[in-house]
């Protein structure tokens, strides 16, 4: 399964969203274009800015304001008392637009990383060592309305790499990735962002290629959520299904006779969006999160996966804790969650680097019924605060699926896939705006029972121990 690169802050959720920059909790607030707005307003996750990047990230600001020549010709003073006003209401760093009742906060963040990996039977074309950079662009807009608050957020990154994630295959070149792009209004979502399901989705885990266990997808969202009372909340939502189609396998791989029109609807059922569900609550004492998704087992993009869409379904099931642990240091948390799943295999959030373990959703049989693949996954994850500068995240988890069918095992080649995953890292923040971080990680995709077969796993496993040292700015 390929998985998203590092979050971007959303909506407030019981469960918790990533950071933006990864910095140690405690960051200080930031003033947020102090040159050119004159008032201290924090960034996303901000830190106090220097002059010149203020002045320019105020000028940007002036220019999608459509500040007019005229208007930039009024004396200092008037200018400042015209343009500065704080939205207080809406916490730190956020504006008034002239001449509307919109806040407004904008903010952007760099990584720059460098990866060392240390592959055991793993492709020999793949990059041992390479370099990723990120710019990412935020916007934060909100309007108080009788029908509650319309936000619109944003989440734009360019990112430029020299190899694909885990360092499959080798290139050299950016790519545009809409990370985060999606309205909320009178409780609903509408737009491109983080799914619903997720909880704890790589918490402190740093860097844009993660390769933890547990699930974190970015894809369209149309949800609706209730807030009840005592920091209880219910949600439900449609949400697209590309991603969550990991395919369907033959027991026995026999050439196009097995292979549908990637166009066609088998049995001549329509496609459905994954149906996802939540409950939670969140607390000074943490929060958790209960999950469960319904999803119509489907081709995958994959070729070699054979059917178009069927009649029949998966569903896979979350539960997740996060706590508070301010008796060990302030900030501290513990997290907590396990996943299962039943012909839906891509929620179980397992890390296949070398993209030839994967789980496909279902086996097709020679009398064309299928056999469902069931899996399940546990992980855990805790940051400790050693100091107000330096912090630590140490996380870990184990995954599997199954292979039911016994042909299927034969030609698959293994009953079974077990991964592994654990890791920690180190991050200092001598100012609040920047971090560097140093993390290990160690991964491995391991067949139980296997021998070579027509069509699964090209070895009996593989294991990658993965170092990175990253260099972050938050503005």
């Amino acid at each position: 399964m390929r998985r998203e690169p590092a979050k971007a802050a959303q909506a407030p959720r019981p469960s918790r969203r990533g950071r933006p920059l990864p910095a140690p909790r405690r960051c200080g607030a930031a003033a947020f274009a102090a040159g050119l707005l004159g008032a201290p307003l924090g960034a996303p996750l901000g830190a106090p800015l220097g002059a010149p990047l203020g002045a320019l990230l105020g000028a940007l600001l002036g220019a999608l304001l459509g500040i007019t020549q005229a208007q930039a010709a009024e004396p200092p003073g008037a200018a400042s008392a015209r343009y500065v006003k704080a939205c207080t209401a809406e916490g730190p760093g956020f504006a008034y637009i002239p001449g509307s009742d919109t806040c407004l906060r904008l903010g952007a963040y760099l990584w720059a990383e460098t990866y060392a990996n240390s592959y055991t039977d793993y492709p020999a074309a793949n990059a041992r060592n390479y370099w990723v950079s990120t710019l990412g662009l935020l916007t934060d807009a909100r309007t108080r309305t009788e029908y509650g608050t319309l936000r619109s957020y944003t989440d734009l990154r360019i990112i430029w790499r020299t190899a694909d994630p885990w360092g499959e295959g080798v290139r050299d070149g950016a790519d545009f990735d809409p990370h985060d792009i999606h309205i909320e209004f009178a409780g609903f979502t509408f737009g491109y962002l983080q799914s619903f399901f997720d909880f704890y989705a790589n918490a402190d885990v740093m860097g844009t290629d993660p390769a933890t266990i547990g699930d974190q997808t970015q894809l369209p969202v149309l949800g609706y959520s209730w807030h009840l009372p005592d920091g209880f909340l219910a949600q439900i939502s449609l949400e697209g299904s590309a991603k969550r189609d990991n395919g369907i396998l033959p027991v026995v791989a026999s050439g196009a006779v097995f292979v549908a029109d990637d166009e066609a609807d088998a049995d001549g059922a329509g496609r459905w969006p994954e149906i996802v569900a939540t409950f939670g609550q969140s607390g000074d004492w943490g929060n958790f999160q209960l999950s469960g998704a319904l999803h119509q087992i489907a081709q995958s993009p994959v070729s070699e996966r054979l059917g178009a869409t069927t009649g029949e379904w998966g569903y896979a099931l979350q539960a997740g804790v996060m706590f508070n642990l301010p008796s060990l240091a302030p900030g501290d948390t513990l997290y907590l969650q396990a996943a299962y799943a039943d012909g839906a295999t891509s929620y179980l959030g397992l890390i296949d680097p070398s993209g030839r373990f994967s789980a496909p959703d279902a086996f097709q049989r020679l009398d064309g019924s299928l056999s469902k693949v069931a899996g399940w996954s546990a992980v855990g994850q805790f940051l400790h605060n050693w100091s107000p500068t330096w912090n630590s995240a140490f996380f870990g988890g184990y995954g599997r699926f199954d292979v039911a069918d016994p042909l299927a095992q034969l030609t698959y080649g293994a009953s079974g896939i077990g991964n592994w995953n654990f890791g920690a890292n180190l991050n200092w923040t001598p100012v609040g705006p920047f971090t560097v971080t140093l993390q290990y990680q160690y991964n491995l995709y391991e067949a139980d029972g296997f021998r070579p077969g027509t069509q699964g796993p090209a070895l009996a496993s593989q294991a990658a121990n993965d170092f990175l040292l990253m260099f972050a700015a938050t503005f």
